[in-house]
């Protein structure tokens, strides 16, 4: 076999194992390394078998695995893999920032119903409940600038506004920063937000280049939007749900009658729980995992489709008006009589979509 040969089944070799094997685990900044001692170990291999001699085969099975490996890494967790890496290293001072500051502010509650709403930009949203009575923000600023004196300057020029008033039962509170979109780029912005566990919030939240998590929060209508930036859920509960992040991976514990998931480049990981619901996932570049509940009271209708990638679903009872390898049209046996009823539509562009 011609030494291309021997490098394009090593390729085959990787990109099925990477296929198979990516589909049913959660990537992480820990596989990256294995893939990078992999490569190093195939560029050495590649130096001490090929030194002043022609190419030995080995060599290009190790180039074509490592090759294959990397495109199935692509094809089932996203391109947003590539803002998941660069996520990691959010916390280390790249980029010029020079100043900070970190300080607290309070919205005292007076009612049983908040909405709450946060206008951010370049930072995370951590979102917890507490035991106190206040809406509280804990706010870290950070400013960029060629020297040290003009990031305390820029600093001292940061401004925020938050507004809180009562309405009609509910108190409305808002954390916004009226700093021009243009000196933005100057600031990063992380937020910790604690809301009082024993009154009615909804939620609505906005940032960009910058994650959202949400721990143990019951709401009532939550809608999370970030650009760059991963979102993770857990044990949220709320009736609405509506989640949208542009590069980052979507992933979490939820309990809703109607939720939505959106991302562009990123996979999504959801688990519900044993409720009825109507639940959409949709990502261009990504898998799609989703946790459902079982037992014989529960009842499943699908409508899954991929463009390059396969469907898999494990549920029993199944039957299928549609059943191909990238897209299941189907419902459970005696669906409309099951006493829980869930509703799965899920889109994917590129990248696999299971179910269990």
């Amino acid at each position: 076999m011609s030494d291309s040969g021997v490098g394009f089944g090593g390729f085959l070799l990787g990109l099925g194992a990477g296929w198979y094997l990516f589909q049913y685990i959660d990537f992480s900044f820990d596989l990256i390394g294995y893939l990078l001692i992999l490569m190093g170990i195939g560029m050495i291999l590649n130096g001490l078998l090929n030194r002043g001699r022609r190419q030995h085969p080995i060599s290009g099975i190790f180039g074509g695995v490592l090759g294959g490996l990397i495109l199935a890494t692509f094809l089932t967790q996203g391109f947003g893999i590539v803002t998941s890496i660069t996520n990691e290293f959010t916390g280390f001072p790249i980029g010029g920032y020079r100043a900070s500051e970190t300080f607290t502010l309070n919205s005292p509650v007076t009612v049983n119903a908040v909405d709450l709403s946060i206008d951010s930009v370049n930072g995370a949203l951590d979102v917890h409940s507490w035991s106190g009575n206040s809406v509280k923000f804990e706010v870290e600023v950070k400013a960029r600038g060629d020297t040290t004196s003009e990031a305390e300057n820029n600093l001292a020029d940061f401004t925020h506004d938050l507004r809180s008033q009562v309405s009609g039962g509910v108190q409305d509170v808002s954390l916004s920063f009226p700093i021009p979109t243009s000196e933005w780029n100057k600031y990063s912005v992380n937020i910790a937000v604690y809301v009082p566990s024993d009154v009615s919030a909804d939620y609505n939240l906005d940032t960009t280049n910058g994650a959202i998590t949400f721990t143990e929060i019951l709401g009532e209508n939550i809608i999370l939007s970030t650009t760059n930036g991963a979102i993770t859920l857990t044990d949220l509960e709320a009736p609405v749900i509506n989640v949208e992040t542009t590069n980052g991976a979507i992933r979490g514990t939820v309990t809703s009658q109607a939720a939505r998931f959106h991302t562009t480049n990123g996979g999504i990981d959801v688990t519900l729980s044993k409720i009825s619901g109507k639940h959409s996932f949709s990502t261009t570049n990504g898998g799609i995992d989703i946790n459902l509940p079982t037992g014989s009271d529960v009842g499943y209708k699908v409508n899954l489709d991929t463009g390059i990638g396969s469907v898999g679903v494990n549920l029993s009872n199944m039957d299928y008006s549609v059943n191909t390898a990238r897209t299941k049209i189907g419902e459970t046996s005696s669906y409309s009589s099951k006493a829980i009823q869930i509703e799965i539509t899920a889109n994917v562009s590129i990248g696999g979509i299971n179910i269990n």
